[in-house]
């Protein structure tokens, strides 16, 4: 990190925690009844018992043998330096200056403990929450991804289609080459984020020079047009296996994006489109038909 960035941080820190421990000292004085008091006071005291408790607390901590105990000798001298200053600018007694004192520096520590105890619970609720959302969004983008690059126009009789619905194994290198062919043919009318999904860089653009590997979320299934339905065609780039498997045994999934050990999208050769988490990450899930990879059967990735 720049230098420079972290000592305005350091800077902007100590003057906020100086303003929270000045209006706790008057909390502190109303609390303990200390009459003769002012915000400007408190904040005066927070900045000189703070300066004295970084200095002792440093000093202190070179020494090898009051190292360990260094900072916490230099907060308590912090809070008799707020309690000596408090009983000689508002006359008060030197038990009430102590209390207030004991207050002004205890509360912004238990304040602190407390947020980080609601920040501990809410941070990963929230973050699932997110996770979910986004992986719901990628299912429905992965339906209408199927439902487009799958339709085949009708044509008269005797002609062939001008593509057909699965392409074959061996027809593209990457799932990257596949969707830039969907949108250059006019298959899909699309920019390039629409392949995109939650922790990737979206390509905002319809060029296929400006969409490449990191752009995009999914890995493709190749030579699936005589495979039965309920065989995976399209599944998001944190699962990357070489083949596909049988059975019921357990996925392991990559911690990369999207949706890292979370979970995964999984759009099958029929149209339904879910995800999987948790017990669900098996292989009779992601391969409800147990088809096996064949001599005909490919997955690209990005």
């Amino acid at each position: 990190m720049n230098p420079q960035l972290l000592i305005v941080s350091a800077i902007a820190i100590t003057l906020v925690w100086w303003l929270i421990t000045a209006g706790f000292l008057l909390l502190g004085s109303l609390i303990t009844g200390i009459r003769d008091r002012s915000f400007g006071r408190s904040l005066g005291i927070a900045v000189l018992s703070g300066i004295a408790s970084f200095i002792l607390g440093a000093g202190l901590g070179l020494l090898p043998g009051i190292a360990p105990v260094g900072g916490f000798l230099g907060f308590l001298f912090g809070i008799l330096v707020a309690a000596f200053f408090l009983k000689v600018w508002s006359q008060a007694t030197f038990g009430r200056a102590l209390g207030a004192a004991a207050l002004g520096y205890l509360l912004p520590l238990a304040l602190v403990a407390f947020l980080g105890m609601v920040a501990a619970i809410l941070i990963p609720a929230l973050s699932k929450g997110l996770s979910n959302a986004a992986m719901t969004a990628t299912v429905s983008n992965g339906a209408n991804l199927y439902k487009s690059a799958t339709s085949v126009p009708l044509t008269d009789p005797g002609q062939d289609p001008p593509w057909t619905a699965f392409p074959a194994k061996g027809r593209y290198r990457t799932s990257t080459e596949y969707f830039r062919d969907l949108v250059e043919s006019g298959r899909m009318a699309v920019s390039y984020d629409f392949f995109s999904a939650r922790g990737l860089p979206a390509a905002h653009s319809s060029r296929p020079e400006d969409f490449t590997a990191d752009h995009n979320a999914w890995r493709v299934v190749l030579g699936l047009e005589d495979a039965p339905d309920g065989t995976p065609f399209l599944f998001t780039r944190n699962y990357n296996p070489e083949t596909l498997e049988t059975g019921d045994h357990p996925i392991e999934l990559e911690d990369v994006p999207p949706f890292g050990k979370d979970g995964m999208v999984v759009i099958l050769k029929g149209g339904a489109a879910f995800s999987l988490r948790g017990s669900q990450l098996n292989h009779a899930n992601f391969n409800p038909a147990q088809t096996p990879s064949g001599p005909g059967i490919e997955i690209i990735g990005p």
